[in-house]
């Protein structure tokens, strides 16, 4: 039986349309009742698909195991596709038109999954096994870097070199925690400087516009007469056994501009913090590879920042899998007594006690030298050390 509405309607089209047969204005008024349920419906879905993007958007902030966030994206895109498959498939003209989308969609949506699977962009918690290639690969290194045997050329006025890490007649003659002697110098590349090669920043077309071009490798940084940059020089060995050191207030940062982390290479103290900023217009990823401390992978976006306190001494590595040329290293170390070279190659360990200290001096690709000092209360000592590839 035909409701009350529907017969007005027709009686009013009757009333205004005579030309027009029962039939002709019973299809038209089926045409507009389907119109308005389809509007409706229409109206839905989009609700419903603009409610699933923000729950899509709110899960990818979830730290759960990589399976997990697997399970949950294929959960959300199969509503979003079962939506729209429900409410559009009725349209008969466009099946095929629909069909076809339907299939797209199948495709890049198995590539998409593919290539979380085994590239480097995970960030949903377990590594993929590109990632734990890797960091095997950065682990095996960051081994063989703490025990570098290659030779350099130091000072040799100064005392014994190379070999004193392994030498077992080391005595620390220091009595004191603390004191007010230095000892600083520079560091140099000895030899003909290799090529660095460019950065290849073409994915990041923002970041390419900030350095003006394709930026320098930060893996050998040379300065005017072959000064370096990027060397931890650092004691070793030679403090007391029972040394204590509280940790400076100060947090430590890495930023996050032009897509290079900054700086390349961070010292801290145990105990320290380091803020780990982003002020790129583009979004990032810090992975850490620590080992002693907490690792964590998790997203940086503009303007924001990750804080984490480091209680433990080691040497891990950090990038971005965002960019992947993005890299830095950390060194936590249990003592306040070390320098970073800038540009110019100089550094400076000061407030140290009388006595005999085994230095060691770190790169990143030349691995970890070392040189034995002696240095007199009150005094200072001046080094000039030359790094060498061979």
């Amino acid at each position: 039986m035909a409701s009350k509405s529907r017969v007005e309607d027709f009686e009013y089209l009757k009333a205004r349309h005579p030309e027009m047969s029962d039939e002709e204005i019973y299809a038209f008024l089926d045409e507009k009742s389907h119109a308005h349920i389809h509007v409706k419906a229409y109206i839905s879905v989009f609700v419903a698909l603009g409610v699933l993007t923000i729950v899509t958007v709110a899960a990818s902030y979830l730290e759960v195991p990589f399976r997990v966030g697997i399970f949950l994206g294929l959960l959300i895109a199969s509503v979003k596709a079962s939506l729209v498959a429900l409410i559009f498939m009725h349209l008969n003209d466009e099946k095929k038109i629909i069909y076809g989308f339907l299939g797209l969609t199948v495709v890049f949506f198995s590539v998409m999954l593919f290539l979380t699977l085994t590239s480097e962009a995970d960030t949903l918690g377990e590594e993929s096994v590109a990632v734990q290639m890797a960091n095997a690969e950065i682990s095996t290194q960051l081994r063989e870097s703490g025990h570098g045997s290659a030779t350099h050329a130091g000072d040799s006025s100064i005392s014994d070199v190379d070999a004193a890490h392994t030498d077992d007649s080391f005595q620390p003659t220091a009595t004191q925690t603390r004191g007010d002697s230095v000892i600083r110098g520079h560091v140099v590349w000895a030899g003909q400087v290799p090529k660095v090669r460019d950065v290849d920043m073409a994915s990041a077309q923002e970041c390419l516009e900030i350095h003006g071009g394709s930026p320098k490798s930060e893996t050998l940084v040379l300065g005017e007469n072959k000064t370096m940059g990027n060397v931890l020089v650092r004691v070793k060995r030679g403090l007391p056994d029972n040394a204590s050191y509280n940790p400076p207030l100060e947090v430590a940062e890495i930023d996050q501009y032009g897509c290079v982390y900054k700086p390349h290479l961070l010292a801290i103290q145990t105990g320290q913090s380091i803020r780990f900023k982003n002020s790129d217009d583009v979004p990032h990823n810090v992975h850490t590879l620590s080992e002693a401390n907490k690792a964590f992978n998790k997203a940086v976006n503009t303007g924001k920042f990750l804080e984490y306190s480091y209680d433990q001494a080691e040497l891990f590595f950090v990038k971005c899998d965002i960019h992947p040329w993005m890299k830095s290293w950390v060194h936590v170390l249990d003592h306040p007594f070390f320098s970073v070279t800038k540009e110019d190659g100089n550094f400076e360990i000061a407030g140290l006690p009388a006595g005999k200290f085994e230095l060691e001096f770190w790169h990143e690709k030349l691995g970890a030298r070392h040189q034995i000092v002696s240095v007199a209360a009150g005094k200072a000592v001046e080094l000039a050390y030359q790094f060498s590839k061979e």
